[in-house]
């Protein structure tokens, strides 16, 4: 069974998916702006009670998405991953957001007064997200509504100062769901890493004068 971890924006998730049955068992969610990290543990430790020893691979969300949630599920992958001996995967946040479409475009604000416009077809992140200004960002979303695209973004910000964008979030169902079609003991080793809109944004602390 393979357990699905998405953390990449306030609304997090964890499910665990029957490859088999094509069947969830479990699923728990939970939204915290900051503090993933003093949540996820306990429906962890449910799963570990219940379903340890039937447990296959875990697959995380590497975002783009919250800079310290998504290095939140990584970690968690990585030490579940390496407790347990499970194979561990990473998929894009983009690829699994809990709408009906395959087919759909995700607005997320991007900092710095510039949004993020990823296309989405048929579960396929297609290219890079575009960075975008506010006018660059309407004259998309007026694109993407000709062509018949629905628009989601996770933050309630965005949804409400753009006509047409509606609020959704990705979802540890569908990041179990789509894990690929190879089994976990054939998953490549290949590093967890976490998937940025741009690098982060680092400060140095300013020189306080003394005295």
């Amino acid at each position: 069974m393979i357990l699905g971890i998405e953390t990449s924006t306030p609304r997090a998730s964890l499910a665990l998916y029957n490859r088999d049955a094509d069947k969830v068992l479990w699923s728990r969610d939970f939204t915290t702006e900051r503090a993933h990290n003093a949540v996820i543990f306990e429906p962890v430790s449910e799963i570990l009670e219940q379903y340890r020893d039937q447990l296959t691979g875990i697959v995380v969300g590497v975002g783009p998405g919250s800079y310290s949630g998504v290095r939140v599920g990584i970690a968690v992958s990585n030490g579940l991953g390496l407790a347990l001996g499970l194979p561990t995967k990473g998929r894009s946040s983009l690829e699994a957001w809990d709408v009906s479409e395959d087919t759909y475009a995700v607005i997320s604000d991007a900092r710095r007064k510039s949004y993020a416009v990823a296309e989405v077809i048929d579960r396929r992140v297609k290219g890079e997200p575009e960075l975008v200004d506010a006018e660059g960002l309407k004259a998309k979303l007026s694109e993407l509504a000709s062509s018949g695209v629905p628009r989601y973004s996770a933050d309630a910000k965005v949804v409400e100062a753009f006509g047409g964008v509606s609020l959704a979030h990705p979802d540890a169902v569908q990041i179990a769901k789509r894990s690929g079609g190879l089994s976990p003991d054939r998953w490549r080793k290949v590093p967890l890493e976490p998937h940025y809109l741009r690098a982060p944004y680092i400060t140095s602390p300013k020189n306080r004068a003394l005295g």
